[in-house]
């Protein structure tokens, strides 16, 4: 099942992808998701990770999707990939 997402902010693509994380420790059926995200300028890949916190898993796709936009914005508007250098008009 593909659950991957695009969202835009301030002329960079921020693409998320959740998946289930299961934990032997937890009852059976009980996954969590996680996502992890690439943003890009134009074609420009400019990061690819997941969130930092990695023991924190969300109960849902959604949850996952939502984190990972928030804290891709939260970079993105404090500057972190000002150097990623001007956006570019793509047409598709």
């Amino acid at each position: 099942m593909e659950n991957a997402r695009c969202e835009r902010c301030k002329g960079f693509t921020i693409e998320t992808r959740a998946f289930p994380v299961r934990h032997c420790a937890l009852p059976a059926g009980s996954g969590r998701y996680m996502a992890i995200v690439r943003i890009r300028r134009a074609k420009q890949t400019v990061e690819d990770w997941h969130l930092p916190c990695t023991g924190r898993r969300c109960a849902s796709a959604d949850e996952a999707h939502r984190e990972a936009v928030d804290y891709a914005i939260r970079a993105i508007n404090t500057g972190c990939f000002a150097d990623a250098g001007p956006p570019v008009c793509v047409t598709v």
